[in-house]
């Protein structure tokens, strides 16, 4: 399997973009923290790439930029961003949060 052989070359697997479905047989498969590279906190902004507060835990969430990810909107502001921040800290803890940038897009 590919997330099997992922954890023993020591690489991590990136969950950003994937299915519900997907997420979820990873994260019951890997031996080894995941990392979502750009994505942002569900509970916030409901869009379908965000990550949802149980699969925030032994994660890593790279909180992204793009104002559909951060708003569920055409708009942003950094303090948006700062929210989503905040919110994987206290859910998952400091060590499971970063800045995931995907500027592509952000106005």
């Amino acid at each position: 399997m590919v997330v099997a052989e992922m954890n023993r070359l020591g690489m991590m697997v990136d969950l950003a973009h994937v299915s519900v479905d997907t997420m979820k047989a990873v994260l019951n498969i890997s031996k080894a923290p995941v990392i979502f590279s750009h994505s942002s906190a569900y509970t916030i902004c409901q869009h379908r790439r965000n990550v949802p507060d149980d699969a925030s835990t032994g994660s890593l969430v790279m909180v992204n930029f793009y104002n559909a990810y951060v708003t569920c909107s055409a708009t942003a502001q950094l303090s948006d961003v700062a929210d989503h921040m905040d919110y994987v800290k206290k859910v998952a803890g400091a060590q499971a949060v970063g800045f995931g940038g995907d500027y592509d897009g952000v106005t």
